[in-house]
């Protein structure tokens, strides 16, 4: 996992669905990995996003994190920011084998498209 440093919490709940999984993630202002980030408007960085649906792929796969790799991000449209207070709710279907995983992921806020993310993945062991 080369360039990834833990523990961001991207994640606060994830469950199972059919065909994939849904994940919750509180956006706190106050989070030490936000300062600096527009400090006059905190705005939650697209790439703690495409961390999010990989945190959750891996806690669904295998209870914990650590162990899935990022191979490409396919597309990834960011529609509106995520600003602190929001609450993002990360729709995922996922679809391939553990060499080769596809996730397409629609992030909202408030019931309102934030970001559309799909990504290829593998596991590293």
């Amino acid at each position: 996992m080369s360039g990834r440093r833990l523990p961001l919490s991207a994640v606060d709940t994830v469950e199972a669905v059919e065909g994939g999984f849904v994940g919750r993630k509180k956006v706190v202002g106050d989070d030490p990995y936000l300062s600096g980030h527009f400090p006059s408007l905190t705005v939650y960085p697209g790439v703690f996003l495409i961390e999010g649906v990989q945190q959750m792929l891996e806690l669904q796969l295998d209870g914990v994190l650590g162990g899935v790799e990022l191979v490409a991000i396919d597309s990834a449209r960011f529609s509106l920011p995520v600003l602190a207070g929001d609450e993002v709710v990360f729709d995922t279907q996922v679809s391939g084998t553990r060499l080769r995983l596809s996730t397409t992921t629609t992030c909202t806020v408030g019931g309102r498209r934030c970001a559309r993310i799909a990504a290829s993945w593998r596991c590293a062991a």
